[in-house]
């Protein structure tokens, strides 16, 4: 498996610092990808399970997992296609024993990836898998924000207020609350002492107030911020659990949505436009959400 390229910045503790993808048909969403975009797929050998390294250009920013392959090596159905969020941790076993005491499960105990770094997988009080990673010579994705990279990562949560205790307990997340022209407010110990008394959880609801805007919190404060954490309760389906999704950059959206559309993918929602680009959430053809971001 092969080390960071010198495009990766310093990625502080709680921040997304990698992402991967599993699939089945692989053959196949690898090429979906590839023309969507330019991606390539660098396989790391029988060692690492044949789990592959997406490169755009020159930019390590994510991997992906061939699901059959997986499924033949365990003896389980192969897993639903789904892109999966990593948050970087200095203290990988720590990370676990909070996520249990703060009202998550712990699914993929610590375990080491070589010298690379150790990994963890879990379920939160809101609902939603999250994975963690303490690095060791791997310090995670490069994040170039260019196009064909991921730019953002949030959380849709059906549970907005125990994600947000979760996060700030286990992840060490400020849970700075957004207004409706998006500035954010300092979270963390000053947010709990709003006349509200439920911290920085609650301190959106002025947005509610304002319209149709959910609660919407980033994980730390102003420039930064790198993930969010959406109260979609309203907005998922019934049934329909918390997920992490990722943003990925486009240049062009209609050229976007028409090699999406080609190889029998689906628009879901937008394109829509926002104070942070052209936004459009769609599906890839094994089903994979994930959204599309235009800068304007």
């Amino acid at each position: 498996m092969s080390e960071n390229t010198p495009h990766t910045p310093r990625i502080g503790t709680g921040s997304p610092v990698w992402i991967d993808y599993t699939a089945a048909n692989f053959a196949r969403q690898k090429a979906f990808y590839s023309e969507l975009f330019g991606w390539s797929f660098e396989d790391q050998g029988e060692e690492f399970g044949h789990y592959c390294m997406i490169r755009a250009g020159d930019h390590v920013i994510g991997g992906a997992m061939d699901a059959d392959l997986t499924a033949a090596h365990t003896g389980e159905p192969a897993q639903p296609a789904a892109w999966s969020v990593y948050l970087k941790t200095d203290d990988i076993d720590a990370t676990a024993a909070a996520t249990r005491e703060h009202g998550g499960q712990v699914v993929v105990e610590p375990m080491g990836v070589g010298s690379l770094g150790r990994m963890a997988l879990a379920m939160s009080a809101g609902g939603e898998a999250v994975g963690f990673w303490q690095p060791g010579e791997f310090t995670g994705h490069d994040l170039p924000l260019a196009e064909g990279t991921s730019v953002w990562f949030e959380v849709m949560s059906t549970d907005y207020d125990a994600d947000a205790e979760f996060y700030r307990q286990v992840a060490g997340w400020d849970v700075a609350p957004m207004g409706p022209t998006g500035e954010t407010a300092t979270g963390g110990d000053e947010a709990g002492d709003d006349e509200t008394g439920q911290g920085a959880a609650g301190a959106s609801d002025d947005a509610d107030a304002a319209g149709d805007m959910p609660r919407y919190a980033t994980n730390f404060a102003g420039e930064h911020a790198t993930a969010g954490l959406c109260d979609a309760s309203a907005w998922l389906p019934e049934g329909t659990p918390s997920y992490w999704r990722v943003y990925f950059q486009v240049a062009d959206t209609p050229a976007a949505l028409a090699t999406i559309e080609k190889h029998g993918g689906r628009v879901l929602d937008g394109p829509m436009d926002s104070p942070f680009g052209r936004v459009t959430t769609v599906a890839d053809p094994a089903g994979a959400t994930f959204q599309l971001n235009q800068p304007l």
